[in-house]
């Protein structure tokens, strides 16, 4: 079953909420949430803040019934796939393109939408390679 595009953009902008509430920085107006938030800006922890957003979202969707049984191992295999991809763009910004501020900034804050988008294709993929 194919989600409609309204599943599909609420699931982005469900990703990129849980992300930005994570994220935090210094500026932040609200507390960081322990074991889940980013603690300092290495790539590690960018790729562990992106596996705990997947993983956040796909928790909070399954309890409200909106992701079904049937894609929960695609989100699964998503959920590996997008974070392992992380390190190599974060690598392509800052040192094959070497980007400067304020570039690099408007680069790391498009992955902010770009990062949920490819995982809802991603996980499309996945599911119709599956067989769901």
């Amino acid at each position: 079953m194919t989600r409609t595009i309204l599943g599909k953009f609420g699931s982005v902008v469900a990703n990129m909420v849980v992300m930005v509430l994570l994220h935090g920085n210094s500026k932040q107006f609200w507390p960081k949430i322990p074991y889940l938030s980013l603690r300092n800006e290495s790539t590690g922890e960018h790729v562990r803040l992106l596996v705990n957003t997947l993983g956040v979202t796909t928790v909070i969707q399954a309890l409200v019934g909106q992701l079904p049984r049937e894609r929960w191992l695609a989100r699964i295999l998503t959920v590996g796939v997008i974070p392992a991809a992380l390190p190599a763009i974060i690598f392509i910004g800052q040192k094959v393109l070497r980007l400067q501020p304020p570039a690099s900034e408007v680069y790391n804050l498009a992955m902010v939408p770009l990062l949920p988008i490819v995982a809802v294709f991603v996980e499309d993929a996945l599911a119709a390679q599956i067989g769901v």
